[in-house]
């Protein structure tokens, strides 16, 4: 393996859920202040309270176990699984970085209208066009894209577990926020839902 493909396998995964993080806090700010409220929310649900917790710890968990790849400590529960080709780990941290695209896109679409959890109160229309017309949760499914591309390039039990529990955690939000559209929207949401798939 090449000094540039070691550098590259070592340092991107973190590099990207970097930038990620950094995404998310500007585009929260930035979307409060546009509706004039609190743009990130759980609801008090239990399930909510899970989905929350589950993204927390899958995000920490990961930007742990990405610091200690970085760093390259060593230990037998921060090895890999697996012996993978650099081409198949390269082709991981390609999907990581297509995902942080496919989000950054899909929460451009969503404007103003771009909420993190349950909001309290729905917004003014239905997102349905754009990436939208395409899936009905883009923002996840880029975001799941994320998690497994992090899991390939970084095959260690510590990733795979926080890839894991992110994809559980979108899989609960997800159904969550399908009923809070109903709920708001009826039978415009109903129409779209019969209309574009969850995911792909």
């Amino acid at each position: 393996m090449s000094e540039a493909t070691d550098f590259l396998l070592r340092y991107g995964p973190l590099i990207v859920l970097a930038v990620t993080a950094a995404w998310l806090a500007v585009a929260t700010r930035r979307t409060s202040s546009l509706i004039g409220g609190r743009a990130y929310g759980f609801g008090a649900s239990l399930r909510q309270r899970l989905a929350r917790l589950l993204f927390a710890g899958s995000i920490i968990g990961a930007a742990l176990a990405l610091g200690a790849h970085a760093s390259g400590y060593a230990s037998a529960y921060l090895s890999p699984l697996v012996g993978e080709a650099a081409v198949i780990r390269i082709a991981g941290l390609a999907l990581a970085v297509a995902g942080l695209a496919l989000t950054l896109f899909a929460q451009g679409d969503m404007g103003r209208r771009w909420r993190v959890g349950v909001p309290e109160t729905a917004p003014d229309a239905l997102v349905t066009t754009g990436l939208f017309g395409l899936s009905r949760n883009p923002v996840f499914l880029g975001m799941l894209a994320m998690g497994t591309g992090f899991a390939i390039a970084v095959p260690t039990p510590p990733m795979i577990a926080c890839a894991i529990a992110f994809w559980i955690a979108c899989e609960i939000q997800v159904r969550d926020e399908e009923r809070f559209l109903q709920r708001s929207f009826g039978p415009d949401y109903a129409k779209y839902r019969s209309a574009v798939r969850r995911w792909i």
